[in-house]
């Protein structure tokens, strides 16, 4: 009788978490972008407490001191950074602006020289009147491009601000989320929600090193190479690198174009470079960074990045790798751990208490 009773327990409680999964891409769907935002919120927060922490243990300094400091180096070394690279960077994106068009145009040129390519030519419309936008349409466009960078700046204040908040009493939140569950699970969510910090913080440290090690490493191949516009270049491929599996690819493309505004061989070096750099991120570096911290599968990583791609564009590509670590880890320590792996003996010492 026992066993039925808890065989029927399991049952609703996996139909319960179905119907939770169910509810929470419904509510995905319709308001993704605000979900993906309080996230992105998150994500800084715990980017906030982990440097805290890391000051409180060197420096053993109280912990809101420890928070301003590691706010404080965050936008420093952002605005280090900076003025730094920004009069290089700024003047090679400007020459970029001319090279890339150019480097179309020599991709046109050479496609026409095949059949298959002279028919691909066609569909492009010589009389570029037609792509120009008339001057209402170019109205509307700035208009709506003037209020995208509005609202693109309104959130980023936002996603600051709110990660200063959960960064400055973090306790607050996860104490108060644990009181929405039943006494008796409380610990266990809390545990769960202390798990879902450490994983996003140790995929944090990984993803930054081996955004570092990308950036740095292309600048140099770049320079060696004598490939145009390095910095700029070297710095596009280290902010793709924080997207999985398809920053890498998109980033590859503008370096191939620049080089084929030199020569062929150019282009080929910037491809095999780039490659080169790519394989052994991806195959050394990436699994020795990620081997004491998350391993993400990586189909089910590109499947769930075309997902929130999808629902939700460049936001929800930006944030699947994280958002994926913090689901695995609670489908594995709730659904896994918590339901299909539970004994019966302590399913019935949990209900008796």
């Amino acid at each position: 009788m026992l066993n039925v009773y808890l065989y029927a327990k399991r049952v609703a409680i996996a139909a319960l978490i179905v119907l939770s999964v169910l509810t929470a891409f419904y509510l995905l769907g319709w308001h993704a972008y605000f979900f993906l935002l309080i996230f992105a919120s998150i994500l800084l927060a715990v980017l906030y407490c982990g440097m805290a922490d890391w000051i409180t243990d060197k420096l053993h300094l109280k912990r809101g001191l420890s928070l301003l400091l590691a706010v404080l180096l965050f936008f420093g070394v952002i605005f280090v950074a900076f003025w730094l690279i920004a009069p290089t960077v700024g003047q090679q994106v400007k020459e970029m602006r001319q090279t890339v068009p150019q480097a179309v145009s020599q991709v046109q040129h050479w496609l026409t020289q095949f059949g298959w390519g002279e028919k691909l030519m066609q569909q492009v419309p010589n009389d570029m009147s037609e792509v120009v936008p008339k001057q209402d349409a170019l109205l509307s466009k700035v208009s709506g491009m003037f209020s995208s960078t509005l609202s693109f700046l309104a959130d980023f204040a936002i996603v600051i601000i709110s990660a200063l908040f959960l960064a400055a009493n973090p306790s607050l939140y996860t104490v108060g989320l644990s009181k929405l569950f039943p006494v008796r699970h409380r610990v266990h969510i809390r545990e769960v929600l202390d798990k879902s910090y450490t994983t996003l913080k140790s995929w944090l440290v990984g993803m930054l090193s081996a955004m570092a090690i990308i950036g740095v490493s292309l600048a140099i191949g770049y320079n060696l190479i004598g490939l145009p516009l390095a910095f700029a270049l070297a710095l596009i491929g280290f902010f793709l690198a924080f997207i999985p599996n398809v920053g890498p690819l998109i980033a590859g493309v503008p370096a191939v174009l620049v080089g084929l505004t030199v020569s062929p061989q150019m282009a080929l070096y910037a491809f095999l470079l780039y490659g080169g750099i790519q394989l052994v991120e991806s195959y050394l570096i990436t699994p020795l960074i990620f081997q004491k911290t998350v391993d993400l599968p990586p189909a089910l990583l590109l499947f769930f990045q075309v997902l929130l791609g999808i629902l939700q564009g460049g936001l929800g590509l930006l944030l699947a790798a994280p958002i994926l670590a913090v689901l695995m880890v609670v489908v594995n320590e709730l659904y896994v751990k918590g339901l299909l792996e539970a004994s019966p003996v302590n399913a019935a010492e949990e209900e008796v208490e």
